[in-house]
Formats: structure tokens, C-alpha cells, sequence
């Protein structure tokens, strides 16, 4: 093992920001927009403005208190490159969280997920734009785990004394200084190298036995033993922002019958009143939320160590900016003594971290309060639902929004290959919806569900009500079956097609004899194997019909039979004789009338098959 942190207190040189915000820039960025709206979606959590942030005088303690995936996703949404302020002051526990939304990639070879070289690279770019030391120190903060897997892809790396170094090695490839080690870079670029070479000359100039000891635990490194411990580190990490494990979402994701959603229901409404008596309880609602993630251990632990790494009369400074100089003062009990005397009292700069996330905690709370009442496009009814409640309440918008995103985390995590940007994005737009489709249907038959609504209000006061009495955690189980439902039923439409057209009898396959070690056989049709979620199979009978059916009939059965059913926009287009353009494009179901398009194309599934 080796050592990956300074130790806390012990003064260190540190960086100039490149361009650090000066109190009168500060001041002309409040009038800025904190908040960038989603276009596509108003349920989503909102994305940060980096260039507001950039600006803020508290910036460097922002990036420690705002969570790590609204700071991963804000900073794609603007593009890595023109973030590069904010990317500068993402460090230490929060700089690995912010990268294991990014770094890690489905790799088919290995069948599991790896650190991803480019991505890996994109990030070590923007470093050495800083400056190599910066880039070094920055590394230097991530978990063993993480540094020896990324150094695995970047070098091939021989020890010396090793009967594998060979004259040719000798001779063409790269030593270290230390003449330990013989590298050769896996990209051979040219530009790496003239990349790479300062980074690596900065890491022995930053402690020779440290940077030995990497590249020795990544020369001896067992792939497949790291790759594990990375993962469990990762998704250990994850499960605290929220991300369920595979298996744990799965179970959520299960198909329920409607007797099951029934109970669920039962359960929903009580849960749904303690969470209402809850929030009455709050006095101030806005304080009260900023002063619960205020005493968040590990956000104090963050901000404690990034001033334990700054020496006294810089880090004194950024706390002046943060919370004044008269607050200081205040917090040392003297007026004429210069607070950088006590810049190494623990109690001192614990009492001065708590009221900086507390006040950054309130800058982020209230400015999406602001957000939230200047999203203008409501096209759903789940839209405009969410709307009506937090103009009314903007704190209860903020917590459903909270509960939102927690529901697609779990749909990510149950069936999504990685949680990138994109995949955070699509998983929140699915989730929107569903959310409306199910919506739609308990207004439609609330009885269904045992929900009484007063019938005398509009749609929009029903919607709120229903919204109010369920929560959004029953209303995504009923969209989510409803979205299982029309797999199944695309499904067995293939197999009646397949088994009772005499021009087809199981030309498609869709019943699958399989021979038992007794000789005895089993049968098996495509309808089982979509209702037992067996979507590797599902994909492996898509291949073998591919050839046999019109490339629109094939697309939309795949879109239909995906692991999350998506919407074929070819079924909304008017299908005029044979001067359809066809374009493979989807989009998640959102409304029951796309569910009832799709219920029409499977019941004219014959004819529709005979057209082509």
C-alpha cells in the first residue's frame, strides 16, 4: 500500500488560480442565472451554470458541497474544455466521485465494466493544461485502486532486474529516473509521449519512493483482482449518492401483478402521509434543508483537507472571500488578532467549514428555487402537474425532485450499461415518461388502483391530487409494468403470428424445441423468455430474423423488445402507400396514446407484415 494523501495541517506549496475570480468579478456574476434549465426536462434535476459558478467567490467550496453527479453532469452539459475553472477546484474524495461517473465503460471483453483510456486521458489533459504538478497532485488524490488501473493502461511497465527486460527494451524503451522501471506507452502517438513525459517527470520530482511504488503496484498488478476491488470501491461510493446495486434495482424493476401494485398502493398513501406530517413539522423548510447537509460529515472532511493543503495566508483568503472578514473574526473571538494565527486550530477551521457549506448550501437550495419557477415548457400532464406544486411549494418541488432522480437512478442501475452522462439523461427522460403515462392511466380508472379522487376538479387538480396521494415511486411501478406489458404483448403477438399464419408456421422461431440430457425435450417460446427477462436471448433471436422481416417491421420489434421499450417514431408518421422515408429514430414512451399506437400496429401485426 502506499501512501495517497498529505497529512492534514502540514503547510504545502499550492496553485494560483488561473484566472481567480476578484471580488468585483464575483459581484457582477450574482446577477447571473445559477441554474440551466433542462429543455427536455423539467422533472430532472437542474444543471449548475458554469459560468455563474465560475464566478462565485465561493467556488472552491462549491465544488466540494454540491454533489458530485449535478457537478459531473453540468460540467459535460457546458463541454470539459470550457469548465477547466471548475474542473481546477474538484479535489480529493469528491474529484473520485465526480470521475466514477465518467471513467468507467462496458467493456464486452472483459464482460464487465474497466477504466475507460480516452476518458481516462481527456481528464489528464486539462491537468497538465494547469500544470504538470497540478495534474500529479491531482492523481495522487484517487484511490489506489483507481491510479493503478489507469497507470496499467497508459504504460506497458517492466521492472528492472526482471528476466523479461531485454536489449531491445534497453534500447528503445523509456526508464524512469529512478532506473526501476522500463516503459513503453500503449498509445504510441507521438503527442502522448510529448504529453505524458512532463507528467511523469513531475511525479518522481514530487516524492521518487511514492512514484516508485505506483508504477511497482501497477507492473505486478493482477487485472482481474484489481478490476474487482475498483468496482466494489466504486459502486461502494455510488450506493451513497444514491445508485442502487444491480441486483438490489432489479428486484425494484421486477414485473408486479395488479393485486401486487394494490398492496403497493396501500403502502404509498400511508408513507405518502408521514412524509407530508414531516415536512409540516419544518418551520423553514429552506433552513432547515441547508442546515441538515451543513453538518454532512464528509463534506466538512472535504473542505477541512483542501485548506489543510493551501498555506495559511492563501487559505485565510479564500475564507474571507467565502464568509468575510468580520465573520472570521467573529469565529477567532478578537478583533485584533489576525485570523491566519489560528489557521491550524482544529476547532477554528472545523467551526469555519461548517458555516461555509452552510452558507453554500443555502446559495445552492435557493437559487433552484428560482430555477424551478422559470421552467416554461409543460407539454405533459406530469409536467404540468410538477409545476402547479412547486409554484405553490417550491421546497416540496425541490424534495420530489430529489425522489425523481433517485427512482432513475434505480432504472439506470437495474438496466443500463454505465451511468454517463447520456445514460443519466436518458434514464431521467424514461423515467418522466413513465411517470406521465401512469399518471394518465389512474386519472383514466382510478378505481383500478383504489384511488378516490373529488371528480368535480379539471385534469390538472386531479393530476395533483393523484401526484400528492401516491407519490412518485407508485405511479413509476405502474408505468414500468405497463412499459413490461407491451414487450410481453409484442412478444406474443410474433409467437400467434408465427404458429397459426399458414404461410409461416415457426418460420420465425419463436417457439425453440430444446433436447435435455435424458433425450426428453423442452419447449420454449419468446414469450417466456421476454416475461423471465432473458434479454440476451431476446437479442440473440433478433439477430437470427433479422433477414427475414422489412427493416421497419424489424426496427420497431426491436425498439418494442429492448431491455427498456422505447417509442418507434415511424408509428406516429401517416404511412401513405409506399412513400414512406424511413428513419430509425425512438424516443421513451410518454403518453398513453403512443402505448395505444403501438396496441394497434401489434393488432394489425398480419397485414401490416403483408404491406411490406
Amino acid at each position: 500500500m502506499f501512501m495517497l494523501r498529505t497529512p492534514k495541517y502540514l503547510s504545502q506549496e499550492s496553485y494560483e488560480a488561473s484566472s481567480y475570480r476578484t471580488l468585483s468579478s464575483a459581484s457582477e456574476a450574482l446577477h447571473a442565472i445559477p441554474w440551466k434549465p433542462d429543455a427536455e426536462n423539467p422533472l430532472a434535476p437542474a444543471l449548475l451554470n458554469i459560468d455563474w459558478l465560475t464566478a462565485q467567490p465561493m467556488l472552491p467550496f462549491l465544488t466540494q458541497v454540491a454533489p458530485a453527479h449535478l457537478l459531473y453532469r453540468s460540467i459535460m452539459s457546458h463541454g470539459m474544455g470550457d469548465s477547466i475553472e471548475v474542473i481546477e477546484w474538484i479535489r480529493g474524495a469528491q474529484l473520485q466521485k465526480v470521475l466514477d461517473f465518467d471513467l468507467w465503460e462496458k467493456s464486452s471483453a472483459l464482460q464487465t465494466e474497466d477504466i475507460s483510456y480516452d476518458k481516462f486521458m481527456s481528464w489528464l489533459r486539462l491537468w497538465l493544461q494547469i500544470s504538470p504538478e497540478f495534474a500529479v497532485e491531482r492523481l495522487l488524490e484517487l484511490e489506489e485502486e483507481t491510479i493503478v488501473l489507469v497507470f496499467s493502461k497508459i504504460f506497458e511497465i517492466i521492472p528492472e532486474g526482471v528476466t523479461q527486460v531485454t536489449e531491445e527494451m534497453r534500447e528503445n524503451w523509456w526508464v524512469t529516473e529512478d532506473k526501476k522501471f522500463f516503459l513503453r506507452l500503449r498509445d504510441e502517438n507521438p503527442e502522448t509521449f510529448e504529453q505524458i513525459k512532463p507528467f511523469v517527470d513531475a511525479l518522481y520530482k514530487n516524492n521518487v519512493r511514492l512514484a516508485g511504488s505506483v508504477f511497482a503496484h501497477a507492473a505486478m498488478l493482477v487485472r482481474q483482482e484489481s478490476l474487482e476491488d475498483g468496482l466494489r470501491w466504486k459502486n461502494a461510493r455510488l450506493a451513497d449518492q444514491g445508485f442502487v446495486a444491480q441486483e438490489q434495482a432489479l428486484k425494484t424493476l421486477a414485473p408486479k401483478s395488479q393485486k401486487a401494485l394494490k398492496q403497493i398502493i396501500l403502502d404509498a398513501q400511508k408513507l405518502e402521509e408521514k412524509r407530508v406530517e414531516a415536512f409540516n413539522k419544518l418551520k423553514n423548510p429552506i433552513v432547515s434543508l441547508a442546515t441538515e447537509s451543513a453538518i454532512d460529515p464528509e463534506a466538512v472532511d472535504n473542505i477541512t483537507e483542501f485548506l489543510s493543503k493551501l498555506d495559511c495566508e492563501e487559505g485565510v483568503r479564500y475564507m474571507q472571500l467565502a464568509l468575510g472578514e468580520g465573520t472570521l473574526k467573529q469565529l477567532t473571538g478578537s478583533e485584533n488578532i489576525s485570523p491566519e494565527y489560528f489557521y491550524e486550530d482544529r476547532d477554528f477551521i472545523n467551526e469555519s467549514t461548517e458555516k461555509i457549506i452552510e452558507k453554500c448550501q443555502k446559495l445552492l437550495v435557493r437559487s433552484e428555487f428560482v430555477y424551478s419557477r422559470s421552467v416554461n415548457k409543460m407539454n405533459l400532464l406530469i409536467e404540468k402537474v410538477f409545476a402547479e406544486i412547486t409554484n405553490n411549494d417550491p421546497m416540496k418541488g425541490s424534495l420530489l425532485k430529489e425522489r425523481v432522480a433517485h427512482i432513475s437512478n434505480i432504472l439506470l442501475s437495474g438496466v443500463m450499461h454505465s451511468i454517463s452522462n447520456d445514460s443519466l439523461s436518458r434514464s431521467l427522460g424514461i423515467v418522466k415518461g413513465l411517470l406521465n403515462i401512469a399518471l394518465e392511466v389512474c386519472l383514466l380508472n382510478p378505481i383500478d388502483y383504489n384511488i378516490k379522487l373529488h371528480e368535480e376538479k379539471s385534469e390538472l387538480e386531479k393530476g395533483v391530487e393523484c401526484f400528492n396521494l401516491v407519490g412518485p415511486e407508485f405511479l413509476f411501478q405502474v408505468g414500468w409494468n405497463l412499459l413490461l406489458n407491451i414487450a410481453k404483448e409484442t412478444a406474443q403477438t410474433l409467437c400467434d403470428f408465427d404458429i397459426n399464419d399458414p404461410m409461416v408456421r415457426n418460420h420465425l422461431k419463436t417457439i425453440r424445441r430444446i433436447t435435455l440430457s435424458d433425450a426428453s425435450f423442452i419447449e420454449v417460446s419468446l414469450t417466456k423468455l421476454v416475461e423471465n427477462q432473458r434479454h440476451s436471448d431476446v437479442s440473440v433471436w433478433l439477430s437470427s430474423v433479422e433477414s427475414q422481416l422489412s427493416p421497419e417491421i424489424f426496427f420497431i420489434i426491436e425498439s418494442l423488445l429492448n431491455r427498456v421499450p422505447m417509442y418507434p417514431n415511424i408509428l406516429s408518421i401517416d404511412k401513405q402507400s409506399d412513400t414512406l422515408k424511413f428513419t430509425r429514430t425512438v424516443k421513451p414512451f410518454e403518453t398513453l396514446d403512443d402505448i395505444e399506437k403501438v396496441k394497434l400496429f401489434l393488432k394489425n401485426f398480419t397485414r401490416n407484415l403483408a404491406r411490406e
